[in-house]
Protein backbone atom coordinates (compact mmCIF):
# COMPACT_ATOMS: atom_id res chain seq x y z
CA UNK A 1 0.00 0.00 0.00
CA UNK A 2 1.34 3.39 -0.81
CA UNK A 3 0.87 6.66 1.70
CA UNK A 4 0.69 10.04 -0.22
CA UNK A 5 1.13 12.94 1.54
CA UNK A 6 1.62 15.41 -1.56
CA UNK A 7 -0.29 15.51 -5.08
CA UNK A 8 2.96 16.10 -7.15
CA UNK A 9 2.46 12.90 -9.75
CA UNK A 10 0.82 10.41 -7.31
CA UNK A 11 -1.75 10.08 -10.67
CA UNK A 12 1.20 7.55 -12.28
CA UNK A 13 -0.31 5.70 -9.40
CA UNK A 14 -3.68 6.56 -8.82
CA UNK A 15 -5.23 7.49 -12.17
CA UNK A 16 -8.21 5.44 -12.88
CA UNK A 17 -8.94 3.90 -9.50
CA UNK A 18 -12.20 4.03 -7.39
CA UNK A 19 -11.57 6.64 -4.68
CA UNK A 20 -13.04 6.59 -1.26
CA UNK A 21 -13.44 9.84 0.27
CA UNK A 22 -13.96 10.35 4.57
CA UNK A 23 -12.04 10.49 7.77
CA UNK A 24 -12.38 6.63 8.37
CA UNK A 25 -12.06 7.14 12.36
CA UNK A 26 -12.29 3.45 13.46
CA UNK A 27 -12.39 2.19 10.46
CA UNK A 28 -15.58 -0.29 11.39
CA UNK A 29 -18.24 -2.37 9.86
CA UNK A 30 -20.13 0.26 7.92
CA UNK A 31 -16.59 1.69 6.64
CA UNK A 32 -15.20 -2.10 5.82
CA UNK A 33 -18.42 -2.48 3.40
CA UNK A 34 -17.91 0.42 2.03
CA UNK A 35 -14.16 -1.25 1.04
CA UNK A 36 -15.99 -3.96 0.31
CA UNK A 37 -18.07 -1.88 -2.70
CA UNK A 38 -14.90 -0.31 -4.00
CA UNK A 39 -13.03 -3.01 -4.70
CA UNK A 40 -16.21 -4.60 -6.37
CA UNK A 41 -16.56 -1.61 -8.41
CA UNK A 42 -12.84 -1.80 -9.05
CA UNK A 43 -12.91 -5.30 -9.97
CA UNK A 44 -14.33 -4.88 -13.20
CA UNK A 45 -11.57 -2.84 -14.38
CA UNK A 46 -8.38 -4.43 -12.71
CA UNK A 47 -8.10 -1.00 -11.30
CA UNK A 48 -7.22 0.16 -7.39
CA UNK A 49 -8.83 1.42 -4.27
CA UNK A 50 -7.67 4.11 -2.64
CA UNK A 51 -9.15 6.46 0.25
CA UNK A 52 -8.57 10.15 1.15
CA UNK A 53 -8.13 11.24 4.18
CA UNK A 54 -7.99 14.20 6.64
CA UNK A 55 -5.32 14.88 8.51
CA UNK A 56 -6.24 16.32 11.73
CA UNK A 57 -10.09 15.37 12.01
CA UNK A 58 -11.84 18.39 10.34
CA UNK A 59 -13.77 18.60 13.68
CA UNK A 60 -10.95 18.49 15.81
CA UNK A 61 -9.52 21.64 13.73
CA UNK A 62 -12.69 23.44 13.90
CA UNK A 63 -13.45 22.94 17.71
CA UNK A 64 -10.55 22.93 19.59
CA UNK A 65 -11.45 21.73 22.81
CA UNK A 66 -12.44 18.55 21.21
CA UNK A 67 -9.21 17.02 22.55
CA UNK A 68 -10.39 13.66 23.07
CA UNK A 69 -12.33 12.49 20.25
CA UNK A 70 -10.45 10.10 18.15
CA UNK A 71 -11.21 6.15 17.71
CA UNK A 72 -7.89 5.67 15.61
CA UNK A 73 -5.00 7.67 15.37
CA UNK A 74 -3.79 8.10 11.55
CA UNK A 75 -0.66 5.66 12.13
CA UNK A 76 -3.56 2.86 13.25
CA UNK A 77 -5.86 3.91 10.62
CA UNK A 78 -2.99 3.71 7.73
CA UNK A 79 -2.00 -0.06 9.14
CA UNK A 80 -6.47 -1.20 9.47
CA UNK A 81 -6.85 -0.12 6.09
CA UNK A 82 -4.15 -2.11 4.60
CA UNK A 83 -5.56 -5.06 6.23
CA UNK A 84 -8.94 -4.50 3.97
CA UNK A 85 -7.28 -4.81 0.95
CA UNK A 86 -6.67 -0.62 0.11
CA UNK A 87 -3.98 -0.16 -2.05
CA UNK A 88 -3.19 3.71 -1.53
CA UNK A 89 -3.72 6.18 1.29
CA UNK A 90 -3.98 9.87 0.22
CA UNK A 91 -3.75 12.59 3.14
CA UNK A 92 -4.78 15.94 2.76
CA UNK A 93 -3.62 18.38 5.52
CA UNK A 94 -6.57 20.38 6.89
CA UNK A 95 -5.72 23.86 7.46
CA UNK A 96 -6.68 27.35 7.58
CA UNK A 97 -6.00 27.54 3.95
CA UNK A 98 -8.08 24.66 2.94
CA UNK A 99 -10.98 24.73 5.09
CA UNK A 100 -11.12 28.13 2.57
CA UNK A 101 -10.72 26.38 -0.27
CA UNK A 102 -13.78 27.05 -2.87
CA UNK A 103 -15.64 23.27 -3.72
CA UNK A 104 -14.81 24.04 -7.52
CA UNK A 105 -11.01 24.04 -6.53
CA UNK A 106 -11.02 20.99 -4.44
CA UNK A 107 -12.49 19.51 -7.82
CA UNK A 108 -10.13 20.39 -9.79
CA UNK A 109 -6.83 20.59 -8.09
CA UNK A 110 -7.43 17.42 -5.74
CA UNK A 111 -9.46 14.99 -7.79
CA UNK A 112 -9.30 15.71 -11.35
CA UNK A 113 -6.20 17.14 -11.71
CA UNK A 114 -4.37 15.23 -9.12
CA UNK A 115 -5.52 11.60 -8.39
CA UNK A 116 -7.42 11.25 -11.86
CA UNK A 117 -9.33 8.61 -10.39
CA UNK A 118 -12.64 6.80 -11.97
CA UNK A 119 -14.72 6.39 -9.78
CA UNK A 120 -15.41 7.92 -6.63
CA UNK A 121 -17.72 6.70 -3.42
CA UNK A 122 -18.64 9.46 -0.81
CA UNK A 123 -21.56 9.77 1.55
CA UNK A 124 -24.74 11.36 0.29
CA UNK A 125 -24.56 14.02 3.13
CA UNK A 126 -20.39 14.61 2.35
CA UNK A 127 -20.21 18.49 2.19
CA UNK A 128 -17.09 20.14 1.50
CA UNK A 129 -15.12 23.27 0.51
CA UNK A 130 -15.50 26.72 2.17
CA UNK A 131 -18.23 26.99 4.26
CA UNK A 132 -19.34 23.44 3.50
CA UNK A 133 -20.83 24.60 0.87
CA UNK A 134 -20.18 21.22 -1.82
CA UNK A 135 -22.64 18.70 -1.56
CA UNK A 136 -22.78 15.07 -3.43
CA UNK A 137 -24.96 16.63 -5.89
CA UNK A 138 -21.98 19.38 -6.73
CA UNK A 139 -19.64 16.54 -6.75
CA UNK A 140 -21.63 14.39 -9.03
CA UNK A 141 -22.43 17.07 -11.49
CA UNK A 142 -18.52 17.95 -11.53
CA UNK A 143 -17.94 14.00 -12.07
CA UNK A 144 -20.44 13.90 -14.90
CA UNK A 145 -18.27 17.48 -16.70
CA UNK A 146 -14.99 15.86 -16.08
CA UNK A 147 -15.39 12.04 -16.97
CA UNK A 148 -15.76 10.35 -13.72
CA UNK A 149 -18.28 8.50 -11.67
CA UNK A 150 -19.68 9.50 -8.07
CA UNK A 151 -21.97 7.01 -6.81
CA UNK A 152 -23.63 7.02 -3.09
CA UNK A 153 -22.49 5.56 -0.02
CA UNK A 154 -25.13 3.11 1.44
CA UNK A 155 -25.92 3.79 5.37
CA UNK A 156 -25.40 0.05 7.11
CA UNK A 157 -27.95 -0.07 9.27
CA UNK A 158 -27.26 -1.82 12.87
CA UNK A 159 -29.00 -5.20 13.94
CA UNK A 160 -32.28 -4.24 16.29
CA UNK A 161 -30.80 -5.64 19.22
CA UNK A 162 -28.02 -2.19 19.43
CA UNK A 163 -30.30 0.53 19.09
CA UNK A 164 -31.41 0.58 22.36
CA UNK A 165 -27.51 2.12 23.10
CA UNK A 166 -27.74 4.12 20.11
CA UNK A 167 -29.57 7.49 18.47
CA UNK A 168 -28.60 6.72 14.96
CA UNK A 169 -29.22 3.38 13.41
CA UNK A 170 -26.28 3.23 11.36
CA UNK A 171 -22.52 2.03 11.86
CA UNK A 172 -20.87 5.75 12.83
CA UNK A 173 -18.13 6.43 14.43
CA UNK A 174 -20.05 8.96 16.62
CA UNK A 175 -22.20 6.03 17.78
CA UNK A 176 -19.05 3.96 18.82
CA UNK A 177 -17.91 6.82 20.38
CA UNK A 178 -20.87 7.03 22.78
CA UNK A 179 -20.91 3.41 23.48
CA UNK A 180 -16.89 4.01 24.52
CA UNK A 181 -17.45 6.86 27.00
CA UNK A 182 -20.39 5.18 28.68
CA UNK A 183 -18.72 1.71 28.95
CA UNK A 184 -19.84 -0.83 26.69
CA UNK A 185 -16.79 -1.40 25.78
CA UNK A 186 -17.61 -5.42 24.09
CA UNK A 187 -20.18 -3.82 21.95
CA UNK A 188 -18.14 -0.83 20.73
CA UNK A 189 -15.53 -3.93 19.42
CA UNK A 190 -18.74 -5.11 17.82
CA UNK A 191 -19.63 -2.20 15.94
CA UNK A 192 -15.26 -2.13 14.90
CA UNK A 193 -15.27 -5.60 13.97
CA UNK A 194 -12.30 -6.07 16.26
CA UNK A 195 -11.55 -4.79 20.16
CA UNK A 196 -10.41 -1.24 20.33
CA UNK A 197 -7.21 0.10 21.23
CA UNK A 198 -5.01 3.02 22.04
CA UNK A 199 -1.30 3.57 21.17
CA UNK A 200 0.30 5.50 23.53
CA UNK A 201 3.96 6.72 24.89
CA UNK A 202 4.73 5.11 28.66
CA UNK A 203 4.84 8.78 30.59
CA UNK A 204 6.49 9.34 33.88
CA UNK A 205 3.86 8.91 36.85
CA UNK A 206 4.21 9.41 40.85
CA UNK A 207 5.36 5.63 40.96
CA UNK A 208 2.48 4.97 44.04
CA UNK A 209 1.60 1.88 42.67
CA UNK A 210 5.00 0.44 43.34
CA UNK A 211 4.50 0.83 46.95
CA UNK A 212 1.19 -1.35 47.60
CA UNK A 213 2.72 -4.00 44.79
CA UNK A 214 0.97 -3.18 41.95
CA UNK A 215 3.26 -1.25 39.82
CA UNK A 216 1.54 0.76 36.85
CA UNK A 217 2.58 2.09 33.42
CA UNK A 218 0.98 5.59 32.82
CA UNK A 219 -0.38 6.49 29.15
CA UNK A 220 -1.78 10.09 27.86
CA UNK A 221 -4.56 9.00 25.61
CA UNK A 222 -3.17 11.85 23.68
CA UNK A 223 -6.27 12.96 21.36
CA UNK A 224 -8.14 9.54 21.71
CA UNK A 225 -11.66 9.18 22.89
CA UNK A 226 -12.07 8.83 26.43
CA UNK A 227 -13.51 5.51 27.91
CA UNK A 228 -15.79 5.58 30.84
CA UNK A 229 -13.94 6.22 34.44
CA UNK A 230 -13.38 2.97 35.78
CA UNK A 231 -11.11 -0.67 35.14
CA UNK A 232 -10.55 -2.69 32.35
CA UNK A 233 -9.49 -6.03 31.27
CA UNK A 234 -6.65 -5.59 28.53
CA UNK A 235 -4.30 -6.85 26.13
CA UNK A 236 -1.16 -5.03 25.49
CA UNK A 237 1.98 -5.25 23.50
CA UNK A 238 5.16 -3.07 23.68
CA UNK A 239 5.74 -1.96 19.99
CA UNK A 240 9.19 -1.80 19.05
CA UNK A 241 10.32 -0.13 15.23
CA UNK A 242 6.63 -0.53 14.50
CA UNK A 243 6.47 -4.22 15.33
CA UNK A 244 4.54 -5.44 17.85
CA UNK A 245 5.43 -7.59 20.72
CA UNK A 246 4.69 -10.35 22.58
CA UNK A 247 0.80 -9.84 23.68
CA UNK A 248 0.60 -9.28 27.40
CA UNK A 249 -2.40 -9.56 29.66
CA UNK A 250 -3.66 -6.89 32.24
CA UNK A 251 -5.35 -4.22 33.91
CA UNK A 252 -6.46 -0.54 33.20
CA UNK A 253 -7.39 2.19 35.04
CA UNK A 254 -9.02 5.34 33.39
CA UNK A 255 -9.94 7.97 35.27
CA UNK A 256 -8.64 10.95 38.07
CA UNK A 257 -8.03 8.66 40.87
CA UNK A 258 -10.17 10.00 43.48
CA UNK A 259 -8.33 7.86 46.23
CA UNK A 260 -5.53 10.53 45.72
CA UNK A 261 -7.29 13.65 45.07
CA UNK A 262 -6.18 14.02 41.71
CA UNK A 263 -8.03 15.98 38.83
CA UNK A 264 -5.98 15.00 35.57
CA UNK A 265 -7.24 11.69 34.33
CA UNK A 266 -4.85 9.37 32.77
CA UNK A 267 -4.73 5.79 31.92
CA UNK A 268 -2.91 3.35 33.92
CA UNK A 269 -2.16 -0.25 32.92
CA UNK A 270 -0.71 -3.00 35.22
CA UNK A 271 0.89 -5.98 33.61
CA UNK A 272 0.41 -9.36 34.87
CA UNK A 273 4.17 -11.49 35.73
CA UNK A 274 5.76 -8.62 33.93
CA UNK A 275 8.33 -6.26 35.94
CA UNK A 276 10.77 -5.22 33.27
CA UNK A 277 11.18 -1.01 32.90
CA UNK A 278 9.05 -0.44 29.99
CA UNK A 279 9.14 3.91 30.26
CA UNK A 280 8.96 5.70 27.08
CA UNK A 281 8.08 2.21 25.38
CA UNK A 282 5.20 2.91 23.13
CA UNK A 283 2.00 0.37 24.43
CA UNK A 284 -0.67 -0.66 22.38
CA UNK A 285 -3.47 -1.30 24.82
CA UNK A 286 -6.44 -3.29 23.55
CA UNK A 287 -9.83 -2.85 26.10
CA UNK A 288 -11.75 -6.36 26.42
CA UNK A 289 -14.37 -5.49 29.12
CA UNK A 290 -15.23 -3.27 31.70
CA UNK A 291 -14.68 -4.47 34.93
CA UNK A 292 -16.52 -1.65 37.24
CA UNK A 293 -16.57 1.93 37.77
CA UNK A 294 -13.93 4.00 39.28
CA UNK A 295 -14.54 4.95 43.07
CA UNK A 296 -12.47 6.27 45.67
CA UNK A 297 -11.21 3.80 48.68
CA UNK A 298 -10.74 4.92 52.35
CA UNK A 299 -7.12 3.63 52.38
CA UNK A 300 -4.30 1.77 50.23
CA UNK A 301 -5.75 -1.44 52.06
CA UNK A 302 -8.86 -1.39 50.54
CA UNK A 303 -7.78 -0.06 47.33
CA UNK A 304 -5.37 -3.14 47.03
CA UNK A 305 -8.22 -5.58 48.02
CA UNK A 306 -10.48 -4.70 45.23
CA UNK A 307 -7.47 -4.15 42.65
CA UNK A 308 -6.72 -8.43 43.80
CA UNK A 309 -10.06 -8.42 42.98
CA UNK A 310 -10.13 -6.55 39.76
CA UNK A 311 -6.82 -8.77 38.84
CA UNK A 312 -8.67 -12.14 39.44
CA UNK A 313 -12.14 -11.02 37.51
CA UNK A 314 -9.90 -9.90 34.59
CA UNK A 315 -7.78 -12.90 34.56
CA UNK A 316 -10.85 -14.73 33.87
CA UNK A 317 -12.08 -12.53 31.26
CA UNK A 318 -8.88 -12.83 29.64
CA UNK A 319 -8.51 -16.72 29.75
Amino acid sequence: MRIFKTLKSISNYTKNSVLVIGNFDGVHKGHQKIIQSAKKIASKSNSGVGVLLFDPHPKTFFNKNKKSFLLTNIENRYEILKSYGVDYIVVVRFSSNFSKMSPSNFCKKILSSGIKMNHILVGKNFRFGNKRVGDYKFLKNFGVKNNFNVSPIDIFKLPKSYLAYVKRNAYSSSNIRKLINNGHIKLASKFLGRPWFIQGKVIKGDKRGRTIGIPTANISLDGYISPKYGVYAVNVEIIKKKQSGKLLKGIANFGVRPTFNKKKAILEVYLFDFDLNIYQSTLKVTFIDFIRKEKKFSGIKSLKQQLNKDISKATRILI
